[in-house]
């Protein structure tokens, strides 16, 4: 900040509360967390409400730059319109007594933009709609970002240019998680039920995603697991979500032959699977929140990506290889040319070898 620059507090003044809309998924609000800390840094006084859905709401419990974490209840919204009804009127509500000076939408979405403007807020942050969503949605806004032209850009990068353009400041953006102490506690005895000593490294898998289309062949996991504990000596925690497709997906691989792995599948919180990758030497996995969660503990990271932007979400400011093949779904930017739900043949092009060559070098030391 040079002298002619006014700070964030000079430019909006009288900011008391702030809140963060990211009504996404669990790894999209990992990749908003810098907004926090940035949001922290330029207005030390005031407090920071995050507004996201319920399936996301566990990963910034503990955080401590939030003073409230306001939860839009996703799920009420499928089980008719009364509970529709009297969920949207009880969350609208709660963001009105709020009394948020500032919101900062970084979701895009149409229920995002009414609910900044519904809060009362003085200034409300976004990028600009360019002409998606419904007609005037701008003018809901005061503060509007040019529209991201960069199709490559990382979502960290892309969250925080909505505060750029505001003159927010965020020097070393990294992704932010805080499991408690309960939740580290949960995992050692967890590690240790499953018979894994306390002071043997470990490697995390985790090779679903609640999309099964992302995953890698699990007959290919599956020799990747075996080599790991054979040719490199070390143990593998198994894990992943508690959906029968995942818990299915898994034991397919298992059958496949993936040696001897301790099995945590479906036995963890999400904070309690962050502290227990904290501990691990490396992580293997997919597209996945796992994989953000993984990062956000700045553990090197393996992961695996079909037609899904790589660019836009490779493991953020962390040590990582990225295995990927053309695939023409991801060059067209979303046009469907394969069956999205059906394995897909640009995961099926990496090879074995590749992803051993990959764990050699992340388990190799930094030079």
């Amino acid at each position: 900040m040079t002298p002619e620059t006014p700070s964030p507090a000079a430019r909006f003044p009288g900011v008391r509360r702030i809140g963060i809309i990211k009504l996404k998924h669990i790894g999209d609000v990992l990749l908003a967390t810098p907004c926090v800390r940035a949001l922290h840094q330029a207005f030390p006084d005031a407090e920071i409400h995050a507004v996201v859905n319920d399936e996301s709401a566990p990963v910034l419990a503990h955080h401590p730059f939030l003073a409230a974490i306001h939860v839009f209840p996703r799920r009420a919204m499928k089980t008719g319109w009364r509970a529709r009804l009297a969920g949207e009127h009880a969350f609208l509500r709660a963001i009105r007594a709020a009394r948020f000076d500032m919101t900062v939408d970084l979701t895009s979405g149409d229920r995002p933009a009414w609910i900044s403007r519904l809060s009362g807020a003085r200034y409300r942050l976004a990028y600009h709609p360019d002409g998606k969503g419904f007609a005037g949605k701008r003018r809901l806004y005061t503060h509007l970002a040019p529209p991201c032209r960069d199709p490559d850009l990382h979502e960290v990068l892309k969250n925080l240019g909505v505060l750029a353009h505001a003159g927010i400041p965020c020097p070393n953006p990294r992704m932010e998680v805080f499991p408690s102490p309960a939740d580290a506690a949960a995992a050692e005895a967890a590690l240790r039920a499953a018979g894994l000593p306390d002071d043997r490294p470990f490697v995390v898998a985790h090779p679903t995603s609640r999309w099964l289309w992302k995953c890698w062949p699990a007959e290919r996991f599956a020799a990747l697991l075996a080599w790991i504990q054979t040719q490199r000596g070390l143990p593998v925690v198994l894990t992943c979500g508690p959906d029968r497709r995942e818990t299915d997906w898994t034991d397919q691989m298992l059958a496949a032959g993936a040696g001897d792995p301790f099995d945590l599948r479906g036995k963890l919180t999400l904070l309690q699977w962050a502290a227990l990758v904290k501990r691990a030497r490396l992580f293997v996995g997919v597209d996945s929140a796992p994989m953000h969660l993984a990062a956000a503990q700045n553990v090197p990271t393996l992961s695996f990506f079909g037609p899904t932007g790589w660019r836009n979400w490779f493991p953020w400011a962390v040590r990582h290889v990225v295995l990927v093949r053309d695939c023409p779904c991801a060059r067209d930017r979303g046009v469907a040319h394969c069956d999205w739900t059906k394995p897909r043949a640009c995961l099926d092009a990496i090879p074995l070898d590749d992803a051993k060559g990959a764990v050699d070098a992340l388990l190799r030391p930094e030079s």
